[in-house]
C-alpha cells in the first residue's frame, strides 16, 4: 500500500516537472529561434555591405591607376597614327601581378567611334563595343567614368578616361580588373563568394575568360569555391539569386547581393555565403543556457519538497521491509543448505571456482584428500589446479598460464578437447575428466565456474592395456597380408569367368528385348492392318453383290479396284517398315534424326490414334546421328511405348500428349502421365524391374534402352519428373533427357 502511495506521489511529480519543463523549453526555443533570424538578418546586411564596400574601394583604385596610366603620350600617338604595335601594356600587366595586388589586370584603347584600338590580353581588336551601356554613355559625355558591366570576354570593372589631342576627342583609355581580389578578400573573412554574369549576356561574353557557366550564368570569378558550386548547383539555383534577407542551407548561411551597371540596370550576382560555426552565437546561446537552468532550478526545489515528503514515507516503511527481510534472510540460508546437499549427491568431484579461487565444493572432494571441512582444504590449496600433476601431455590441464587464460577459461575456450587431470594420493595417479560449466549471478561481475571432476583411472588403465596388444598386432597383420595376395591372384580368375557370364547375359537380355518390342509391334501392325483389310473385304463383296446382280458399272468397277490396291500397297509398307525396324546394323553410318523418330511414330500412329494420344514433335531437319540407326529407333520406342503404357494406365488424364524436342544437342521426351513415383525413379533403369503386370511386360525395355543408348552410342541419358506449359495449360510428367554427344 505504501509503495503504490510513493509510486503515485512520484508519478504527480514527474507530470508537474514534464509540463513545467514542455512550456519553458517551447519558449525558450521560440525565442532562439527569434533571436537567431534577428542574428541572420544583420550577418546577411553586413555581408552584402562588405561586399559592396569592396567593390566601393575596387572602383576607386581602378579608377587611380587609370587616370595615371592614361597620360602616357604612347597612347595619343597610336591613335593619331593608327599604330598600336609600340603599345605593350601586356608586360605591364605582367609586372602588376608581381609587384600589386593587381593580378589580373587588363588594358585597352577605343577609337572615337567606340572600337577596340587595342587590348593587352589578346590580339582580337577593331570590334565595336558599343553594345554596352557605358560605351554609349562615354562616347556621349566623354567624362570620366567608372563601371561594371559585360565585354565579350568577362563581366569586369571598367575604368574609362576620355581622350582628347588639341581639345578634340580621340579615344577611350580602359583599364578592366576582376573580381577575384574581392573573392579573395571576403575568403579571408571568411566568406566564400560565387559572383555570376545575368543569363541575359551569355550571348554577349564570346570568349569567357573563366570559361565557366552555371546553366545560362557566366561565373566570373576565377577563385570560386567548388563547394559553393555545388551547392548552388544542388540547390535551384533561380531561388538562390531570389533570396531576400537570407537562407540556410546545409549549415550556411546563404544572401545574394545584386550587381547593377551605370544606368542601375541589373547586370549579375554576388552570392555571398558563411559556414554557420564561424557566427558568433555565444550570448543566445548563454539565454537560452540561463533560461534552462532556472528551469531546472525550479524542477529542483520542486523535487526536493518531494524528496522530504518521500523520506518521511520511508521511515514509515523501513522497519516492514526489516522485518521482511530477516525472513528472506532464512529462506536463503535453507536454500544453500538445499543446494550442498544436492552437490553432496553428486558421485563425482565438484567444484566451483573462478580458475583461482575456489568457492566451494562438495563432499566428494573433501573425502578425497581427506580433508574435514571446505576451509581446511582452503589453508593448504587455494585453487584444486595445484594438485594437478605435470603428465607432458597437452590434454592434461596444470596450473598455468595458457595464453592469458587459466586452466578453467581454457577449457571453456575450447569445449571440442577432452581436457584430463592427473591427481596423486597415496602415491598413486588417479586421472579424471574436466567438465566446466559457466554461470554469472546478478550481483556478481565475475563468473562462477563449475568444474565437475570424473574419475577415469579404470578406463585408462584398459587405454594402456589396449595399447600393449596393438603393438602386437603387427605381426598378425603380415600374415593376413600373404594370405590375401593368395586370395588376390585367384580372384582375377574369378573376375574373367563373371565378366564372360556378364556378356552372355547381356546378350540374352538385348535378344529378349528385341522379342518383346517385335511383340508389341506385330501389335500395333494388327491395328494398323484391321482398316485397310476391312476395306478390301468390303470392296471385293461389294463387286461380288454387283457382279450377281449384273449391274457392274466399269468406272465404279475401277475406282474399286483402285481402292483395293491402295490398300494392299498400304500392308506392304507396313511389313517393309517392319523389317527395316528390326533389320539388325553392321556398320555405323549417319542418319537424320528427326526422319529416324518419324519412322518410329509411323509405327505407333494407328495406336496412338486409337488411344487418343497426341504427339508433338519439334526438332530441325537438319540434325544428324552417327551411330546404329535401328538400335536407336529401338532405344527411343522403348521410351516412347513406356510413356503410351504410363498415359493409357490412368484413367484421370484429360490431355494425353508426348512432346518429343532437341536442343543444344539435348533430345528430351516427355509425356503427362504425371510421373513416375520419386520412390523408384531411380531404379527404372534396373534389368527385370518393371511397374506393369507379368503379363505385360518384361522390365528389360528402359533398361536395354540406356545399354543402348550409353554403350553403343556413346550417349548419355537420365530421368525425372517435370512440370511444362502447352497451349496455356499447365503438364506433369516423366522427362527422359539424353544427351547427343560424346560422354566425357
Amino acid at each position: 500500500m505504501l509503495k503504490n502511495k510513493f509510486i503515485i506521489n512520484f508519478l504527480f511529480y514527474i507530470f508537474i516537472a514534464l509540463v513545467i519543463y514542455t512550456v519553458s523549453t517551447f519558449y525558450i526555443n521560440k525565442e532562439e529561434k527569434k533571436q537567431l533570424n534577428q542574428k541572420y538578418i544583420t550577418i546577411s546586411k553586413n555581408l552584402k555591405n562588405s561586399a559592396s564596400n569592396l567593390i566601393k574601394d575596387k572602383k576607386n583604385a581602378t579608377l587611380a591607376v587609370a587616370m595615371s596610366i592614361s597620360k602616357d603620350k604612347r597612347i595619343i600617338d597610336a591613335l593619331l597614327n593608327n599604330d598600336n604595335s609600340k603599345l605593350d601594356y601586356d608586360k605591364f600587366s605582367l609586372e602588376l601581378r608581381k609587384n600589386t595586388k593587381f593580378k589580373n589586370v587588363w588594358f585597352q584603347v577605343l577609337d572615337k567611334k567606340g572600337d577596340s584600338f587595342y587590348r593587352s590580353w589578346t590580339k582580337k581588336t577593331h570590334d565595336s563595343l558599343d553594345f554596352r551601356a557605358d560605351v554609349r554613355k562615354i562616347l556621349k559625355n566623354k567624362k570620366i567614368l567608372t563601371s561594371i558591366s559585360v565585354g565579350r570576354f568577362d563581366m569586369t570593372f571598367k575604368s574609362m578616361i576620355p581622350l582628347f589631342h588639341n581639345n578634340e576627342f580621340i579615344g577611350i583609355f580602359e583599364i578592366i580588373t576582376h573580381f577575384n581580389s574581392i573573392a579573395k578578400i571576403l575568403k579571408e573573412n571568411k566568406i566564400d563568394a560565387l559572383v555570376l554574369a545575368d543569363k541575359k549576356y551569355k550571348e554577349t561574353i564570346k570568349y569567357p575568360f573563366t570559361k565557366r557557366f552555371i546553366k545560362d550564368y557566366y561565373i566570373a570569378n576565377l577563385n570560386a569555391n567548388k563547394n559553393l558550386l555545388n551547392l548552388v548547383e544542388k540547390e535551384n539555383l533561380e531561388k538562390v539569386l531570389s533570396i531576400k534577407d537570407y537562407e540556410l542551407i546545409e549549415n550556411r548561411i546563404l544572401t545574394t547581393l545584386k550587381v547593377l551597371e551605370v544606368d542601375n540596370d541589373l547586370i549579375g550576382y554576388m552570392i555571398l555565403t558563411k559556414n554557420l560555426n564561424d557566427i558568433d552565437i555565444l550570448d543566445i546561446k548563454k539565454f537560452k543556457k540561463n533560461s534552462e537552468a532556472y528551469v531546472l532550478l525550479s524542477i529542483f526545489l520542486i523535487g526536493l519538497l518531494y524528496t522530504i515528503i518521500s523520506y518521511y514515507i520511508y521511515l514509515r516503511s523501513i522497519e516492514n521491509l526489516n522485518l521482511k527481510l530477516e525472513k528472506n534472510l532464512k529462506k536463503i540460508k535453507m536454500q544453500e543448505k538445499k543446494n550442498q546437499i544436492i552437490l553432496d549427491s553428486q558421485k563425482n568431484i565438484i567444484v566451483i571456482t573462478d580458475g583461482y579461487h575456489i568457492k566451494n565444493s562438495n563432499k566428494q572432494l573433501l573425502e578425497f584428500f581427506n580433508f574435514s571441512s571446505l576451509e581446511d582444504f582452503k589453508k593448504r590449496y587455494e585453487c584444486v589446479c595445484e594438485t594437478f600433476v605435470n603428465m607432458d601431455d597437452e590434454t592434461y590441464l596444470i596450473d598455468k598460464d595458457y595464453n592469458g587464460k587459466n586452466w578453467a577459461e581454457y577449457i571453456l575456450e575450447n569445449p571440442q578437447i577432452r581436457f584430463k587431470a592427473a591427481i596423486e594420493k597415496d602415491n598413486r595417479l588417479h586421472h579424471f575428466t574436466l567438465n566446466v560449466n559457466s554461470t554469472i549471478f546478478d550481483e556478481d561481475d565475475v563468473p562462477y565456474i563449475i568444474v565437475t571432476l570424473t574419475d577415469i583411472t579404470q578406463e585408462v588403465k584398459q587405454q594402456k592395456k589396449l595399447k600393449r596388444l596393438n603393438d602386437n598386432l603387427e605381426d598378425l597383420v603380415e600374415i593376413k597380408t600373404k594370405e590375401l595376395q593368395e586370395l588376390n591372384e585367384s580372384l582375377e580368375k574369378r573376375v574373367e569367368e563373371e565378366i564372360e557370364k556378364s556378356k552372355t547375359k547381356d546378350r540374352m537380355l538385348f535378344q529378349q528385348n528385341k522379342m518383346a518390342a517385335m511383340g508389341e509391334m506385330l501389335s500395333n501392325i494388327a491395328h494398323q492392318w484391321r482398316q485397310p483389310l476391312s476395306s478390301i473385304s468390303a470392296a471385293i463383296s461389294s463387286l461380288k453383290l454387283q457382279n450377281e446382280l449384273g449391274v457392274v458399272d466399269p468406272s465404279g468397277f475401277q475406282s474399286t479396284c483402285d481402292l483395293i490396291l491402295r490398300n494392299s500397297k498400304y500392308l506392304s509398307q507396313t511389313i517393309e517398315d517392319f523389317k527395316n525396324f528390326f533389320r539388325q546394323d553392321r556398320e555405323k553410318s549417319k542418319f537424320l534424326l528427326k526422319k529416324s523418330i518419324l519412322e518410329n511414330i509411323s509405327l505407333l500412329k494407328d495406336k496412338l490414334k486409337h488411344d487418343q494420344i497426341r504427339v508433338i514433335l519439334s526438332i530441325d531437319e537438319k540434325v544428324e546421328l552417327y551411330g546404329y540407326k535401328n538400335e536407336f529407333q529401338q532405344a527411343i520406342l522403348n521410351i516412347i511405348n513406356n510413356s503410351v503404357d504410363a498415359l493409357n494406365s490412368k484413367k484421370d488424364i484429360e490431355k494425353k500428349v508426348i512432346v518429343i524436342e532437341c536442343s543444344n544437342k539435348t533430345l528430351t521426351i516427355k509425356d503427362s502421365a504425371k510421373g513416375i513415383k520419386e520412390e523408384i525413379i531411380n531404379r527404372i533403369f534396373e534389368p527385370y524391374f518393371t511397374t506393369k503386370h507379368q503379363s505385360q511386360g518384361t522390365g528389360i525395355g528402359l533398361y536395354m534402352t540406356r545399354e543402348i543408348l550409353t554403350k553403343h552410342m556413346n550417349f548419355a541419358i537420365e530421368v525425372n519428373n517435370e512440370s511444362f506449359e502447352l497451349e496455356g495449360e499447365k503438364l506433369y510428367g516423366a522427362c527422359f533427357k539424353i544427351t547427343l554427344k560424346s560422354k566425357p
